[in-house]
């Protein structure tokens, strides 16, 4: 492996590690924080500075005496990196969603920040010996209606125990961090290499699945699964290319009560599980503008069952896990505030400005 690619492999294991740390934190899994961190590894974290692992001591403690959290979600993004001898220094941006209990009432914080890290090479693997918390902005909004309701199957709703759905789907996602190679050579480095390349691909059927949905573009909605895939979604249990054709509003039918959405991918990590499988946990936050002045925000996780068939990866089986979400008053647009500005607008179907650049259903 080139130096060059040693680089780039120990940049994007630093990248899974941050999104490892993040998902140890939403799960409220303990062991999977502690072991992104080395024993002697400190912590700045606004009112707290010292070992981390006291930290972490303080959280197990606040979490079973403390006000009851119904859900967290960090959103890690923009992840820059500076070699300093041996260690790397990395800033990464994230948002958290909170929500929790106290007792006046449900509060959910929006809480904007980056993460100040300093990762060291152990024993072959890269971890956080030092974490400084930075806060850029932040929210706290009331309790709003949930969008889907007392609707939801139990067993999509994410929460912060070993029973989550993730555990069930992937066991040995808890409380483990994956293996790691100490700079590879011969034919496991091309392995590695190898590996990389599979993530970005599975990493790219992910954000197509996004755009197919945002874009009611249904043909590219089934290039992103095998033929006779299934999907729970919701009250729906069955045939992905049903959800798309029939249950969802991915297929342009009359009647939707969707006019815009974006989801947003984050925090892609994948596990392989043989030579042509692998397991996917991916972070998405869906912004829905719906018919009648609402707008619904909803909070959550795909786990992604990938296959390669053929030599293309696609995936075989989804759950989609709802975390949290918001339902509110549609606000004023930004871009009423600029009438004379000439805007290009998202649509949903072939008039949305991306289909000038690329074909529909690529």
């Amino acid at each position: 492996m080139t130096p060059e690619l040693q680089d780039y492999a120990a940049k994007m294991e630093i990248r899974d590690l941050l999104h490892l740390r993040a998902r140890g934190a939403d799960r409220f899994d303990v062991p999977l924080m502690r072991a992104c961190h080395p024993l002697d590894a400190t912590d700045n974290h606004g009112t707290y500075q010292g070992p981390m692992h006291g930290f972490l001591d303080k959280l197990d403690e606040a979490m079973r005496s403390g006000p009851p959290c119904r859900s967290k979600m960090h959103l890690v993004a923009n992840a820059l990196f500076d070699r300093r001898g041996d260690d790397i220094f990395v800033e990464s941006y994230h948002v958290a969603h909170e929500t929790f209990e106290l007792p006046e009432g449900v509060v959910d914080y929006r809480i904007g920040g980056r993460y100040l890290d300093t990762f060291r090479l152990i024993d072959g693997r890269w971890l956080i010996q030092h974490r400084d918390i930075v806060y850029d902005w932040s929210r706290v909004l009331p309790e709003a209606p949930s969008f889907w309701g007392a609707e939801q199957p139990p067993g999509l709703v994410g929460n912060r125990t070993d029973a989550d759905p993730l555990y069930r789907a992937h066991p040995a996602a808890r409380g483990r961090l994956p293996g790691a190679a100490s700079n590879p050579s011969g034919d496991a480095a091309m392995d590695d290499v190898q590996r990389l390349l599979d993530k970005q691909a599975i990493a790219e059927v992910l954000y197509r699945r996004a755009r197919a949905g945002d874009r009611s573009d249904a043909e590219l909605a089934h290039r992103c699964y095998h033929p006779g895939a299934t999907e729970r979604h919701g009250t729906f249990d069955g045939e992905a290319a049903e959800f798309i054709d029939v249950v969802s509003w991915t297929r342009p039918k009359p009647g939707s009560p969707i006019v815009g959405m974006q989801h947003v991918i984050s925090n892609v990590m994948v596990d392989f599980t043989g030579a042509d499988e692998a397991f996917a946990e991916s972070y998405h936050v869906a912004y829905c503008q719906m018919t009648g002045g609402v707008d619904a925000t909803i909070g959550g996780r795909y786990l992604d069952r990938f296959a390669r068939r053929d030599g293309r990866w696609a995936i075989a089986h989804r759950d989609v896990i709802f975390d949290w979400s918001r339902v509110e008053p549609e606000t004023e647009k930004f871009w009423a505030k600029h009438p004379a500005a000439d805007f290009l607008y998202g649509r949903r179907g072939e008039t949305d400005p991306l289909y000038a650049y690329v074909p529909r259903g690529g």
